[in-house]
């Protein structure tokens, strides 16, 4: 299952060791885990995870200021390997559950938090379930913000087509191209075929500017490869 942990995801388990031997505990909970989750979190604000509770209304610094674990004996030094809990260790059976469920490939800090928020529900009196309800973090709404915040991204990254006057200027040029001989379209080209355009934006602003379309066209098929 580790395998399909991201770096991110990764980077909380280490975290959440660290956060259990800060508070000298001798075992990582899921509550260690939560406190990695926001740590990186405030860390890095690209995560989905960050961006998901943010949606939500949640600061990771703040809902790091207002979770409170008891510290472990002062004179407890904690080394070497830390063992998880049951607890925990659901928690991260469950992210790959998680994963699959948004039909993501790998494990990040999002599919822990998931996981996390659902250890809370089943176990409300635990710390981890006392800290989620203090941050009042559920899983549907998490995974509302998380698939929102999916759709966007996706939305954003659209690859925006060529519209049909676009495309019967590319074709005029792709014919000037031709006819002077040239294996490939110049910006030349390009600009010959918006000439040629007969449209509601380049011709009225060639006009506008008093541009003999005719001169500049024959200005440009005379400073094209194998015209002089």
């Amino acid at each position: 299952m580790f395998e399909k942990f991201s770096d991110h995801a990764r980077r909380v388990v280490v975290l959440s060791q660290e956060a259990a031997r800060a508070l000298h505990h001798d075992h990582i909970g899921a509550e260690h885990m939560l406190l990695a989750v926001l740590e990186l979190c405030e860390r890095e604000p690209t995560l989905g995870a960050t961006q998901a509770l943010a949606q939500l209304g949640i600061e990771p610094k703040e809902a790091l200021s207002r979770i409170a674990l008891p510290p472990g004996p002062a004179d407890l030094t904690v080394s070497g390997y830390i063992p998880f809990t049951k607890q925990a260790r659901k928690v991260l059976e469950n992210s790959l559950r998680e994963a699959q469920a948004l039909d993501d490939a790998h494990i990040g800090p999002s599919h822990l938090l998931l996981a996390l928020t659902s250890a809370a529900d089943a176990d409300p009196g635990t710390p981890v379930g006392t800290a989620v309800t203090e941050l009042e973090l559920s899983h549907d709404s998490l995974r509302a913000a998380l698939r929102a915040g999916t759709a966007a991204r996706a939305a954003a990254m659209v690859t925006p087509q060529f519209a049909p006057q676009a495309i019967k200027a590319l074709t005029v040029a792709k014919a000037h191209a031709r006819r002077s001989g040239s294996s490939t379209v110049d910006v030349g080209h390009l600009l010959l075929g918006l000439l040629e355009l007969d449209d509601d934006v380049v011709r009225p602003a060639f006009d506008a500017l008093g541009v003999d379309r005719a001169r500049l066209g024959d200005e440009v098929l005379d400073r094209l490869p194998g015209r002089a």
